[in-house]
């Protein structure tokens, strides 16, 4: 699975996913692109999975028979000690989402 990160991720997320191609928005030259664009662009450039913490992205764009997934980390704030929290539930949301859908892995706090 190739996953892109958000730019609103920290970057040595990346270091926690080692069994998928990673690669952030700022690698790609994509920082700057608004969702629709991002996942255009995504899709494009053979993405399977958009990773954000953009929880505002599910009511803003329509995935649905779109061939990129989104996967939204749901957390009390952005910094990767928080997301490293949640990898074990990151890893099996990796596995199960499909084409088309968009997930959301809520952090322990926001349960």
């Amino acid at each position: 699975m190739k996953i892109l990160l958000d730019h609103n991720l920290d970057r040595r997320l990346k270091s926690r996913l080692t069994a998928y191609e990673c690669q952030t928005t700022y690698e790609a030259g994509w920082s700057d692109a608004s969702n629709g664009e991002l996942l255009l662009l995504a899709e494009e450039n053979g993405f399977d999975l958009l990773l954000t913490a953009d929880s505002s992205i599910k009511n803003q764009q329509n995935i649905e028979g779109r061939k990129i997934s989104i996967l939204v980390l749901r957390a009390p704030d952005n910094r990767l000690v928080t997301h490293i929290e949640m990898i074990d539930a990151i890893l099996v949301a990796l596995e199960s989402i499909r084409p088309g859908e968009l997930t959301e892995v809520f952090h322990p706090k926001m349960s």
